[in-house]
Parts: C-alpha cells; structure tokens; sequence
C-alpha cells in the first residue's frame, strides 16, 4: 500500500466504481468512489501520452478519489505509487479480480457507513424470535425453514437476508430481488405466499438466533445439539447466540432442537438473562 497519508481523510458517503480501461474514467464524472482498476487499466495508462495521462490523474484528485485499487497483483506500479505518495491517495494492489474485489470492498463499505450487510441465508420467525440459517449451499437451509413454517412459524427470506443494525438490535429482511420468492431443491422457483400463504410471511424481523447448518462426514458421529467452538457469532458488531447442526435432512429433526434453544432464548429473556 501507499499513499497512507490519505487514510486520514474523512468522508461521509462513498460507493465502490470498476473500470477495465482507462478510457472509461475519463470518460466519465464520479465523485467519492473507490477505483477498481485492472492491471490493463494500469497498462494503457502507463502508454498513454503524458498530457492524456496528466488530465486522468487531475480528474482522479478533483473528483475526490479516496483511494485506488489494483486488482490480480501483488504491486504497485512506480507510476501509481508516485503519484500515490505526491497527492496523499491510498492505493493497495490485491490478488483478487476485479469483480470479487469491487464485491468485497462494497461489502466493507456498506458495513461502515450504513450499518448493513447482505448475507446468503434464510430467516424464519420461531414463537417471536427471528432464527437465520446459514451454510453452504445444499445444507437444507430452505427445506428446515420451510419445515419450521410447517409447524406454525412464520416466513420472512430466503436466498439473500438484507440485515440493518437499528441501536443494539439486527433486523432482517428479504433482498429485493428475491422479495416473495422461495427456491426450492428439484422445484425451482416458487411464490412465498402462494406455497405458505399470506398469514406465514413476515416482511421482516429482529434476528434473535444464527443456525449454521453443515455436512457431517458419514465416519463422524454427531453428538450433541451446540458447537462449543460456535456459540455466537458476531454481526454488524452485534453479537448473537448461535448454535451448530448437521446439515438437513442429516438430522431430520433439526427443527425441534431450533425450537428448544428458542424457548432457551426466550426463558433467558423472561428472567432478563439477555
């Protein structure tokens, strides 16, 4: 990294910008982003005469570039890092992509200047506490919640769980694209409220509970309903209580052991344990 001197810098709003080429900043006018360029970006600029290379740099610092990325590699070009060092603009260099790393960076940006996160799960409401289920795709997460909705619970995302910190509390919510939607293993797509009905869907929830859900080796004996290693996880700086299950249908009664700790929850809460 160089430039550290710009990481001083205060800014209250900020959105993360990709370009391949450099033609295509010139081109443009925005304002307090995070460049993500790309090694060919950097390439075309270092060839461009100095007058056509002098009018980006000068569009880069009047248009409030707090800091630029540079995509599959592990340097920064002399020219960047001059430039960098001259002007007080942060510049790192990453393995990752160009679409990975403009992913992640937004990720970052939107934990820190909007206090929300977008996180591959579902959520369900279990008696009044909200319970997300997370893990790797094809450890049942849908198919529990739906079980669970089944038994009397409510419905409120699937796929993508939008969650906003709101004080010391996570509320959570469908993503819009995928609001009212259900994806369903050998089913496809589905309407929520016509499989489940409008009386079990939520439009959102606090989340009370984080379940993640993961594939048990065939040779591993499963034993016991809580992870010792895995009882909270941290999000948005809010911590949760968080419990670990084989993945479904591994433990076809996996919905029993969320109802349990839910009601642990909620005696916890009576008593003003939490």
């Amino acid at each position: 990294m160089t430039g550290e001197a710009g990481l001083a810098r205060s800014t209250s709003s900020i959105r993360v910008q990709r370009y391949e080429k450099a033609d295509g900043f010139r081109e443009s006018n925005v304002t307090d982003v995070v460049l993500v360029i790309t090694p060919q970006y950097v390439s075309e600029l270092t060839t461009l005469p100095p007058e056509s290379r002098k009018k980006i740099f000068q569009s880069i610092i009047s248009n409030r570039i707090c800091l630029i990325a540079i995509s599959e590699t592990d340097t920064i070009p002399g020219l960047m890092a001059t430039f960098s060092e001259l002007y007080g603009i942060v510049v790192f260099a990453s393995f990752y992509d160009e679409f990975l790393l403009q992913s992640r960076l937004s990720r970052l940006i939107r934990e820190k200047f909007e206090n929300s996160i977008s996180m591959h799960g579902t959520l369900v409401s279990v008696s009044g506490l909200g319970v997300m289920f997370i893990g790797d795709s094809g450890t049942g997460k849908t198919e529990c919640s739906l079980k669970l909705v089944e038994r009397g619970h409510r419905w409120v995302a699937d796929d993508a769980v939008e969650i906003d910190r709101r004080g010391n509390l996570l509320h959570g919510r469908s993503n819009e694209l995928t609001q009212g939607l259900i994806d369903i293993k050998h089913r496809g797509i589905v309407e929520a409220e016509e499989l489940l009905g409008a009386q079990a869907i939520l439009g959102d929830s606090v989340i009370n509970l984080m379940v993640e859900l993961k594939t048990i080796d065939h040779n591993e004996r499963y034993h016991g309903v809580y992870s010792a290693e895995k009882s909270s996880a941290a999000i948005l700086g809010v911590i949760l209580p968080c419990m670990e299950l084989p993945r479904f249908p591994q433990t076809s009664k996996i919905y029993r052991h969320v109802e349990l700790r839910v009601q642990e929850l909620i005696s916890d809460m009576e008593r003003g344990d939490s």
